[in-house]
């Protein structure tokens, strides 16, 4: 009894603050956010609060704002991960290979991943300004039309799909060559000896292999689009006409633009239900079936 108390003091010293501000910082505004999700109230006085139960929640389901907003997100992240995962996978497929300078090519490629997102937004806004940017001024001089980008509603999201390509491929750049330097060399010895060309062995050993880093890169590519919120704000401001409003920045904007915290709560629960449930999709479709 006396080891099995110590033991118990021990983890609690050890874990109890870990446990303590998980609680503080995140079970407890978890909870604050379901519990706001059934009133109606302001922010800039909160105590006056009406219970209106489920009303935030068919609110959301019927206004054609925030369904724009989900399927603007959800259409968003589609075009990350559809990008970034297999431009990321050829990249560390490269980088994997005997080259000169390396670790300063990995270095280069990562940079973009430390970056601030405002920063980075900022830098893409003046990159694509529709009149003085740097990409329509090298249009213009090699005769080349002029493009909308940020202020088109065809073009705005693919332009901050871009920007994300940019951002996020050097951190799946690095899982997936954390994962290609962790597979066994004999395997693919074995299959250069029997014959198997380059692209054989990249097909039928490598990316078989590969199953459980690609489940991780996808995960965390999408939970990394379904968050984005420096684009919309530093970007575009939603538009042209909410086709780049994303749902972290309708949030924002329902919560203290709109004063309608209600309301946002409850865009904030149905988003945070659906990332869940997309999440576990995709570790279900993509789990893998080769182990090393």
């Amino acid at each position: 009894m006396k080891r099995t108390a110590a033991h118990w003091l021990t983890v609690a010293v050890f874990v109890g603050p870990f446990l303590a501000l998980l609680a503080v910082f995140q079970y407890w505004p978890v909870f604050a956010m379901l519990r706001d999700s059934l009133y109606d109230f302001q922010l800039l006085d909160p105590t006056r609060r009406s219970f209106v139960g489920l009303e935030n929640y068919f609110y959301v389901l019927t206004d054609p704002d925030r369904l724009q907003a989900f399927a603007v997100t959800f259409s968003f992240a589609a075009g990350v991960v559809v990008c970034v995962v297999p431009v990321a996978f050829l990249l560390a497929t490269y980088l994997n290979g005997r080259l000169p300078a390396r670790a300063l090519i990995r270095t280069i490629v990562f940079l973009p991943v430390v970056t601030s997102a405002v920063v980075i937004a900022t830098m893409w806004t003046f990159l694509l300004e529709p009149n003085n940017g740097l990409v329509n001024s090298v249009f213009g001089a090699f005769g080349l039309p002029r493009l909308e980008f940020l202020t088109s509603k065809t073009q705005a999201l693919p332009s901050i799909v871009l920007m994300m390509l940019w951002q996020q491929t050097g951190f799946a750049t690095v899982l997936y060559l954390s994962g290609l330097q962790s597979i066994p060399h004999d395997l693919d010895d074995a299959a250069s000896v029997d014959g198997a060309s380059a692209w054989q062995r990249l097909r039928h050993v490598t990316l078989p292999l590969m199953a459980r880093t690609t489940v991780l890169v996808v995960v965390m590519m999408t939970v990394f689009s379904l968050q984005a919120f420096a684009p919309p704000l530093v970007m575009t401001g939603g538009g042209p006409e909410g086709t780049s409003n994303f749902l972290a920045f309708d949030i924002y904007t329902l919560a203290f633009s709109l004063q309608q915290p209600g309301v946002a709560s409850a865009v904030s629960v149905m988003f945070m239900l659906i990332v869940l449930a997309i999440s576990l999709l995709q570790m279900r479709v993509l789990r893998a079936k080769f182990v090393y």
